[in-house]
């Protein structure tokens, strides 16, 4: 499954992760940085992480689920593991009920999200951390 276009799915305090490397900046986002690497095709013991958009907070999330209630699937943004495998970290997912935001990082910390009133909500899959044959950089984007 191929990502769609996601310029029409923007809103203010969003984080957004895509293997796409447009610019943002147009529609108000700021680059963030590299949060991991995925594989670019499914792989032996791989699963996809699925973008998806709700349909009322516009909050972008990711899993590894094919559907989730009140959101639309965008697509597939790359391929992951499941469980822990030799030089992978864990995609760590975070939630702001306040602002309808996920945030997603491989910090076991969380980098500021504790500091900033997101809650831990688990592990999303494993990546890697470092580029390896056949991955692509997942660059993360904020809009404020």
């Amino acid at each position: 499954m191929q990502q769609k276009d996601h310029t029409q799915m923007y809103s203010t305090s969003d984080h957004f992760y895509t293997t796409e490397m447009k610019d943002f900046k147009s529609v108000g986002y700021k680059f963030e940085g590299i949060t991991g690497y995925l594989y670019s095709y499914q792989s032996v013991n791989t699963i996809g992480l699925h973008h998806f958009v709700s349909h009322v907070t516009h909050d972008n999330f990711y899993t590894h689920q094919t559907e989730i209630n009140g959101y639309l699937n965008v697509g597939v943004v790359g391929y992951m593991y499941p469980e822990a495998v030799d030089g992978t970290v864990p995609l760590l997912r975070w939630w702001h009920p306040d602002v309808s935001n996920h945030f997603y990082c491989t910090d076991p910390k969380g980098e500021l999200a504790p500091a900033l009133g997101y809650t831990f909500e688990g592990i999303t899959g494993y990546i890697h951390p470092n580029p390896v044959r056949g991955t692509k950089p997942l660059f993360r984007w904020y809009h404020p």
